[in-house]
């Protein structure tokens, strides 16, 4: 399991070291806990009801700081496993970053 720390320190690596700045503790508390669930949804097949948890965790966040969840998700999986995820959870793809990480395959 990712702590915070080391999610933050990821997403300043492969964004901006600035990119964390907009984030407020509910903010901070839903990425790390999205992180952390990522592990049981990484495959298409897992049960749907954690999609959905996961899709109502991320929805805590600021509609502008969701991006970094998305992005976070490649902190704990692959890169592929983003958009996989997002999908699966019913986030809107409008909240998903037009910006890539820095690493991004």
């Amino acid at each position: 399991m990712k702590t915070q720390k080391e999610i933050l320190k990821w997403l300043q690596a492969n964004l901006d070291r600035r990119c964390t700045a907009p984030l407020t503790s509910t903010d901070c508390y839903a990425l790390v806990t999205s992180v952390n669930l990522c592990n049981l949804i990484g495959h298409s097949s897992a049960p749907p009801e954690l999609f959905v948890a996961y899709g109502a965790i991320v929805r805590q966040m600021q509609p502008h700081t969701r991006g970094l969840a998305y992005h976070a998700i490649a902190c704990e999986l692959d890169w592929p496993h983003r958009d996989m995820i997002w999908e699966l959870a019913g986030l809107p793809a409008d909240n998903k970053p037009k910006y890539k990480c820095a690493f991004e395959h």
